[in-house]
């Protein structure tokens, strides 16, 4: 199970709430004097996690700029 990845498709708003939720966890392992290691790979993690690019209907493969 080491290798074992996991995709999460996430909006905004729990994107949001998760990336907070992590910080106040770092946060208060440092008030208790805790090791933040691990809960900082897991924000680097969080925050370089690609986008995935919606598809609209159109496509637009470029602008034409016509002289009339």
């Amino acid at each position: 199970m080491e290798n074992d990845k996991r995709v999460m498709e996430l909006d905004r708003t729990t994107y949001a709430v998760i990336l907070n939720s992590l910080i106040d966890m770092k946060n208060n392992m440092r008030k208790k004097e805790v090791e933040t290691d691990i809960i900082d790979k897991v924000i680097v993690k969080v925050i370089k996690a690609p986008t995935k690019q919606k598809k609209g209907i159109f496509k637009r493969k470029g602008v034409r700029n016509e002289e009339r």
